[in-house]
């Protein structure tokens, strides 16, 4: 199924559309009028909920904000009962999935969680990263098939980027490398995929660049993470008209490297409006 549409804004609006359905499919209800509060877990929790994108979001949605909460562990997140909507972020996305009694499918499908909608019936968990995460690689490639999608890394944001992908281009070469054998593993199974390390990436792609290359990796998201070498040879995996999609909003090394290389480059802000815009959506349309 695709996602894409004649301009940026139609195509978030696809993805909000497809979350939403989701989540109406495993729960019912009406939309609440009270004002949202909107609480938050992970590293970067704290800032994201200060943050531009999301309180753009609010206002495109009209979403009458009450006010936010910060919390340190899933634990503490869900023994609170003022919020409405919680923002999951790393590292918490796959340790929250197991503690939700009722999973969209795509949150199911994952093992990752990264918003949670509370109604009447209960707590929700929300994949949006996937519906948005495809949005973004859709655009990026502008209508055409890529002949093998590389995703490196192996954390939650990795599964939602392999299922986008198993979901816009069912039938491509979809191929994943990262330092953490057992998780990668367990992420090539579940999205019938092929994997290796970093060492032995060039001889599996057989010196041919993927048509699409992701990092969903933490290197590049600050400056201090550049400080240490990224684990791939990240020359090897570029080619001039080829993309590249970083899911950090930074703007960082890689990209400009990419760039360097002649590469169509796509940073993660455009997954985080959609992101945002999902869950917008959902706190306008919670279940009371």
């Amino acid at each position: 199924m695709t996602l894409l549409e004649a301009d940026g804004p139609a195509t978030i609006r696809a993805a909000v559309v497809q979350c939403i359905d989701e989540v109406r499919s495993v729960t019912s209800g009406s939309g609440s009028s009270d004002p949202a509060v909107i609480a938050g877990i992970g590293t970067t929790a704290a800032h994201a909920l200060k943050g531009r994108l999301l309180h753009d979001a609010l206002l495109a949605a009209r979403v009458d904000l009450a006010g936010t909460v910060h919390f340190d562990n899933p634990v503490e997140l869900l023994g609170d009962s003022r919020w409405s909507l919680a923002l999951v972020l790393s590292p918490w996305k796959q340790e929250v999935a197991p503690a939700i009694p009722t999973l969209t499918p795509s949150a199911a499908q994952t093992g990752v969680v990264d918003t949670v909608v509370r109604g009447s019936e209960g707590a929700v968990g929300v994949n949006t990263n996937s519906w948005a995460s495809q949005a973004a690689m859709e655009t990026l490639m502008g209508g055409r098939t890529p002949k093998s999608v590389l995703i490196l890394g192996s954390g939650g944001s990795s599964n939602s980027v392999a299922l986008a992908c198993r979901r816009a281009w069912p039938q491509v070469r979809l191929i994943g490398s990262a330092r953490n054998v057992e998780a990668l593993s367990k992420w090539a199974q579940r999205f019938s995929a092929e994997c290796c390390g970093p060492a032995a990436l060039a001889e599996l792609l057989r010196d041919e660049p993927p048509s699409l290359l992701v990092n969903t990796t933490t290197w590049g998201e600050t400056d201090a993470s550049e400080a240490a070498p990224f684990a791939f040879e990240f020359g090897r995996l570029t080619s001039p008209g080829n993309q590249f999609f970083d899911l950090n909003n930074r703007v960082s090394a890689l990209q400009t490297s990419a760039l360097q290389a002649g590469m169509n480059v796509m940073s993660g802000t455009f997954m985080q409006r959609a992101t945002n815009a999902c869950r917008a959506a959902l706190s306008k349309a919670r279940m009371r």
